[in-house]
């Protein structure tokens, strides 16, 4: 049988629930491991846990009467921590990325800054594209607003404008959001192309394999 006073003291020191002993109450409602409820006598409740080499863990102590579960302790803790773990994944939150541009930046600075709008983009992140116009390059405004157009359709499978692109002083700026659903789509695209890849590589490793071994073949016929 368990030591239950182990449970109880990593229980004192996290102070998330009562278990077991602790459990003062004169009447609680159990639930049984197989997901059954009764209504029992706290020191009932506590033999029942016992029977099953468990804790008896209060959960709802507000509830009338209170509720408590049957289970280790341990493992109970661990999937709590589990759940918040997964909710935080869910909740995550956007962040703003910043990319600057000028209106001459040429192709490989562009598609290099593209490509990071895009990595910004798939994780969740809202991207802001700056082009920024320093002293007389602001008679070139119009650059300005096909470089952006051309970033917009670069884009275009992983995200999509907020609003029109829009100037303020000598900055012209636009700002991306996320597209989920293209994103999605993308991923799955690529997650098919690269099982196709791998099913062609492995026809092509079994191909060179049955050519080497053909040729094995032959030279010990002629040996």
């Amino acid at each position: 049988m368990r030591d239950f006073r182990d449970t109880r003291d990593k229980n004192r020191n996290a102070k998330a629930h009562r278990t077991n002993d602790e459990i003062r109450i004169p009447e609680v409602r159990v639930i049984f491991p197989e997901g059954d409820q009764q209504v029992m006598k706290t020191g009932d409740a506590l033999r029942e846990a016992r029977k099953f080499g468990l804790d008896l863990i209060e959960i709802q102590p507000n509830a009338q009467p209170p509720v408590c579960k049957i289970a280790d302790y341990g493992k109970f803790l661990y999937e709590i921590e589990k759940k918040e773990k997964e909710a935080k994944k869910k909740t995550k939150t956007s962040s703003l990325k910043e990319i600057r541009f000028h209106p001459n930046t040429d192709k490989h600075d562009f598609d290099f800054k593209a490509n990071h709008a895009e990595e910004f983009l798939r994780k969740g992140d809202k991207v802001r594209a700056t082009v920024v116009f320093l002293g007389r390059a602001i008679v070139y405004k119009e650059k300005g607003y096909e470089l952006l157009k051309r970033l917009t359709e670069r884009l275009a499978t992983v995200g999509k404008e907020e609003a029109p692109p829009k100037m303020e002083g000598k900055n012209l700026y636009v700002f991306y959001v996320p597209d989920k659903a293209k994103i999605e789509a993308l991923e799955k695209k690529e997650a098919q192309e690269r099982a196709q890849q791998e099913v062609a590589l492995k026809a092509e490793a079994e191909e060179r394999k049955k050519k080497q071994q053909e040729a094995s073949d032959k030279r010990n016929a002629t040996a």
